[in-house]
């Protein structure tokens, strides 16, 4: 049957009976999606997103070209057979863009329950588009199909494309918020991109056949404006591609593509028509040179930011391998220090503590204050050795922990009672409170019985003569507060960036204690923090003294 008033078409689907705006809507639209979408699948082939893009551009194309052979084809089994696809190929856009969508936020694959979900969206579209519920029959004198004969089908395929565009700026809105700043750009031109071109599509599409049906149009020809949301589309998946992928392949593909798109909008000038049409045209052809020009621009800007890095990189490498060697010659010298230095120096001052006895004879009463002294010297210098090798156990994440229950009152009372006379013997007063309360924990009582004694020896050593440190320890709501207070040199607003580093001791310190191995506050940082919720702050005025503050949570154990 044919359609013996419209003229017979050219070449399959050329007519002058139709309005020029489907061609211009039509043919540069589904020249553009091949080619980019061609473009972007060979580079990338093996890449899902890849893939699914093409997918798209791909199904755009094949309803452009159904929908230019329906509104041209004088045949009516031509026109029945073509017009069945409608509904299938809408569908497959708006779940493509949805996985699309997926893959983009999660970089993988969905999951088989996600797929299941699209397949059952699908079915009603995949069943149903061949059948009388999507199209009737044929017009002759209209030259056009019965179609939407069941309200709901009609619906439900128009609103897949509502339900597309939701889920999808709820995708985008949660991944951005959870974002780093880099990908939240992306996440934005996806945004527009997609949803404009959805917007524009679907809902130019339903109006059209609403608007028709209704008689408020003549024809859906409103449909053919919504073409034109491809453009914005793959205008931002082209900044996608360009700016986040590939290096020089990118700025040549950018080149090519914005020129490409130039020259096909350009070229439509000469055939369209007064009026909308050439209108429509140049506010087009604007856009993408303008767009075009910058995006080019952007890309060059970025290829160079990159070459940059990309030395950076290679320079940050040499010195990587030159600090790795300066690592192994440093992780040589700890070995040392532990198995050789530290052995030698243990070895002399148990020599130094057996001439003290008296078991190999009387030692003369000169002598004794230099044993004493030797005891004492290799006593520091054997404690000096285990500060260093601690503080580098710590911040190398190697040292053991033996996490028990335990009662964290008795270690500092312990503690409170030692040091007491260590600080009295240098002249300074020492006060001390232990108020009642629950101090049961999770915690290794030696490596915190080693943090809380630095805390107190760095109290001593760094004090003032004749000054004086206070001692707390006080429970409230579950949470263990530790400070001690002493009214020594306090800490320069130099020396407090280096306080809690390895070998970061500053440099009024050393005036005090010239000993100083600046690994004791390196060491008690990350044995405070590796006990649950663990934190130590201090607060400190030079030349009046600091206070370090140590909290622990309570743990209900019975120890």
């Amino acid at each position: 049957m044919i359609c013996y008033l419209f003229p017979e078409t050219s070449y399959f689907f050329f007519s002058d009976s139709v309005p020029k705006l489907l061609y211009y809507a039509h043919i540069p639209t589904i020249v553009i999606s091949l080619l980019l979408g061609f473009y972007v699948y060979w580079k990338g082939r093996d890449q899902l997103l890849n893939r699914i893009f093409f997918a798209i551009l791909l199904m755009v194309s094949m309803w452009a070209t159904v929908n230019i052979i329906t509104w041209t084809n004088i045949h009516s089994d031509i026109v029945l057979f073509f017009w069945s696809f409608f509904s299938l190929i809408l569908g497959l856009i708006a779940i493509l863009c949805i996985y699309f969508v997926y893959v983009f936020l999660e970089k993988k694959d969905i999951t088989p329950k996600l797929k299941f979900i699209f397949f059952t969206l699908l079915a009603p579209v995949i069943l149903l588009a061949p059948t009388s519920f999507n199209i009737k029959g044929f017009n002759i004198t209209d030259c056009d199909a019965f179609k939407f004969e069941w309200l709901p089908f009609k619906l439900y395929y128009s609103f897949l494309g509502v339900v597309a565009m939701i889920w999808i700026l709820i995708l985008l809105i949660r991944k951005y918020r959870v974002s780093m700043p880099d990908f939240r750009k992306q996440i934005i031109l996806m945004g527009v991109g997609i949803e404009s071109f959805m917007f524009i599509f679907f809902i130019m599409i339903f109006l059209a056949s609403y608007f028709t049906q209704i008689g408020v149009l003549q024809d859906s020809s409103l449909e053919m404006y919504g073409m034109f949301g491809m453009v914005i589309f793959t205008f931002f998946m082209t900044v996608l591609i360009v700016r986040f992928q590939t290096f020089h392949v990118r700025l040549f593909g950018a080149q090519a593509l914005v020129i490409g798109l130039v020259i096909l909008i350009g070229s439509k000038l000469f055939t369209a028509e007064v009026g909308a049409s050439r209108t429509i045209t140049f506010v087009t052809l604007g856009f993408v040179s303008f767009f075009g020009y910058f995006l080019i621009k952007s890309v060059k800007k970025e290829i160079e930011t990159r070459e940059r890095i990309q030395r950076l990189a290679d320079e940050l490498e040499i010195a990587s391998h030159t600090l790795h060697e300066a690592n192994e010659g440093q992780k040589n010298l700890i070995h040392i220090m532990n198995h050789q230095i530290k052995g030698y120096l243990a070895v002399g001052r148990n020599i130094f503590a057996e001439l003290a006895t008296g078991d190999y004879g009387q030692v003369a009463e000169e002598a004794k204050p230099l044993l004493t002294k030797g005891f004492d010297e290799m006593t520091d210098g054997v404690e000096y050795v285990q500060s260093v090798l601690r503080g580098e156990s710590a911040k190398s994440g190697t040292l053991p922990f033996d996490m028990k229950p335990m009662n964290l009152k008795p270690v500092i009372e312990g503690l409170i009672s030692k040091q007491k006379d260590v600080a009295e013997k240098k002249g300074l007063s020492f006060e001390s409170t232990v108020a009642d309360g629950k101090y049961t924990i999770i915690g290794d009582a030696l490596q915190l019985d080693e943090a809380f004694k630095n805390l107190f020896t760095n109290a001593i050593k760094y004090n003032t003569p004749n000054g004086s440190i206070k001692v707390t320890l006080s429970e409230t709501d579950g949470k263990i507060l530790f400070t001690i207070k002493d009214t020594g040199i306090g800490i320069s607003e130099e020396d407090q960036k280096n306080l809690f580093k390895p070998g970061g001791m500053g440099k009024n310190s050393i005036k005090y204690n010239t000993d100083a191995a600046g690994y004791g506050l390196a060491f008690v940082k990350p044995v405070i923090e590796a006990h649950k919720d663990g934190k130590i702050w201090y607060e400190t005025e030079v030349g009046k003294g600091t206070t370090f503050f140590v909290e622990l949570p309570v743990e209900p154990v019975h120890v």
